[in-house]
């Protein structure tokens, strides 16, 4: 019994050293990583959150809509936060839409016409993608230059 454990230690701890020498993964290139999302190739805003179907609910229509509604707030709120802690100038677009109704207008026009998709996971829950563009007229960067003015 001792002979087993001690093998298993030893080889817990070769596996763990072998794993702990792996290069950690690098963000592809053209990626700049958010703190719920990415910037990928300066084209797009990518955001994406899990939703949960109700406690106990068993696999039904119903349980997969309010798991999808459930991410899609969360992914909601996580685009918010991610694009209010952007920063313009010396300030961030929060500090600067605070005072100004036709960027906080801009700011939920952009989120609420964001690119979803989203799919379903084995255990009854839905993962939820936004996607915002970053550039062009309609994009991020016009309400970052109006935010700059």
């Amino acid at each position: 019994m001792r002979r087993k454990l001690a093998g298993i230690l030893i080889l817990g701890t070769l596996l763990g050293g072998a794993l702990l020498a792996l290069p950690a993964a690098a963000a592809p290139s053209g990626v700049q990583p958010l703190p719920y999302g990415e910037i990928r190739g300066g084209e797009l805003v990518r955001v994406s959150a899990i939703g949960l179907p109700p406690f106990g609910a068993p696999a039904t229509l119903k349980a997969r809509e309010v798991a999808r509604q459930n991410a899609l707030g969360l992914a909601q709120k996580r685009l918010l936060a991610t694009i209010l802690g952007m920063p313009v100038g010396t300030s961030t677009v929060q500090e600067r839409t605070a005072a100004r109704p036709e960027a906080r207008n801009h700011l939920r026009t952009l989120i609420m016409g964001a690119k979803v998709t989203g799919k379903e996971l084995a255990d009854g829950s839905v993962e939820v993608t936004l996607e915002v563009p970053f550039a062009g007229a309609n994009g991020l960067q016009a309400l970052l230059n109006e935010l700059g003015k």
